[in-house]
């Protein structure tokens, strides 16, 4: 049996109050007990830091890990898929090592920044191998495109063979990305969330992240066609028309879980919609959203109405880092008016909710698995005021390989 004792100034749960000069204690990974430090009792003492539950990162793109700033430009949107769609075709060649080097850095970094479990959309050459041996648990969700009818079959098959994966990881739990409206044909989206409930598999989409894309799911024309007539992506029978996505969501439904990624423009209904559905989440990427300049974004209406909102950071083509921490600092800053309390649940336990973890992390709860983090503190002032502020820091990320080495006397 391998027992922890941590103690720290803070520890700050989430799903309660915080607790001064508190104690977490750990076996085997897991946390047992959580309580305030009694006196002369022995522990590693990580001094003026709050202890909080490692952040969870719910959706992010790996493979543009090595990408040294998003690519431009940022608007038009498809100008920027545009550039997006070129730099795969430059970077991603058979040959090549920089998905595989882009993996293992972005899981690095996101490490490195707090982040104990993401949301990792996964392209063709993704592989557990090239993982470092200490890194965020991840939920890996197979992008599926293919607007053609005939692709269906061929995008199904890679779908099945990769959920397959899943009974044979310890550190992966794959589920299925049919990417967006605009790259996804109906039968294909119907047909993976069919697949994706068969294997009991969490799903993720790209929905209501454009005005650009309700035009294309309501008229058919728009910049979008142009962009997918040039690929020679747009099928010779068009698409139906007259659509909206809350059609989308009625699908994304039958999912064990689903997530809707970014929802910048979801129409009160279909928030409505959402939010009667706990299996359902939308993932708000903020700093992503200003590098495009999109209208307020509706994740306080969604939260109102009682949905799971989680966090994310897109990936490194549309965000200067992969850091969970500063887009609650960014929130925090841009939304002084949010309790602190919320925009920390946001960042951990409904992003554990969203990827189906919610019983295992997102909280300091005894019984789940020691994923924590130490941020700096400021003051002696109330933790939760002091804590998301651009002067704090991560001081360490802990999980059940991250653990201080055990010593004697921190057993007694």
């Amino acid at each position: 049996m391998n027992l922890q004792r941590l103690k720290a100034n803070w520890i700050v749960p989430v799903d309660r109050l915080p607790i001064e000069n508190g104690l977490i204690e750990i076996v085997d990974g897991f946390i047992t007990t959580v309580r305030a430090t009694e006196p002369y009792e022995v522990a590693t003492d990580l001094g003026d830091v709050a202890i909080l539950p490692g952040l969870v990162n719910a959706h992010t793109h790996l493979e543009f890990s090595l990408v040294e700033q998003p690519f431009q430009p940022a608007l038009p949107f498809t100008g920027w898929i545009r550039s997006l769609v070129a730099y795969r075709r430059q970077e991603f060649t058979p040959t090549s090592t920089v998905q595989r080097d882009a993996l293992s850095a972005g899981v690095t970094e996101a490490e490195l920044s707090g982040t104990t479990l993401l949301g990792e959309i996964a392209t063709l050459g993704w592989g557990e191998d090239a993982l470092p041996t200490h890194c965020p648990s991840i939920i890996a969700f197979r992008e599926l495109i293919g607007l053609r009818p005939e692709s269906v079959e061929l995008q199904l098959e890679l779908a099945e063979e990769w959920l397959a994966r899943g009974g044979h990881s310890k550190r992966v739990t794959y589920g299925l990305s049919p990417h967006a409206p605009y790259s996804v044909f109906p039968e294909l989206l119907q047909r993976s969330v069919e697949l994706a409930t068969r294997f009991d598999a969490p799903v993720a989409m790209h929905l209501a992240e454009t005005r650009e894309e309700l035009e294309f799911l309501s008229d058919g024309r728009g910049p979008f066609v142009e962009m997918l007539m040039s690929f020679g992506a747009w099928p010779e029978g068009g698409l139906p028309t007259g659509r909206r996505p809350l059609d989308i969501l009625r699908v994304l439904a039958d999912a064990p879980r689903a997530l809707v990624v970014h929802g910048n423009y979801l129409a009160d209904d279909e928030i409505e919609f959402i939010a009667a559905r706990p299996q359902m989440s939308v993932v708000f990427c903020p700093r992503t959203h200003e590098f495009f300049r999109h209208e307020p974004h509706p994740w306080r209406k969604l939260l109102a109405h009682g949905a799971n909102v989680a966090l994310g950071t897109d990936g490194r083509g549309s965000n200067p880092d992969l850091s969970l921490w500063k887009e609650l600092v960014f929130l925090r800053e841009r939304f002084p008016d949010v309790a602190p309390s919320t925009l920390l649940e946001l960042g951990t336990l409904a992003g554990a909710r969203a990827l189906g973890c919610e019983h295992d992390c997102g909280t300091i709860t005894p019984g789940k698995r020691a994923d924590l983090i130490a941020v700096s503190l400021r003051g002696n002032g109330d933790p939760l005021e002091e804590v998301l502020t651009a002067d704090s820091k991560i001081m360490r990320t802990f999980g059940r390989e991250r653990l201080p080495p055990s010593r004697g006397g921190e057993h007694a």
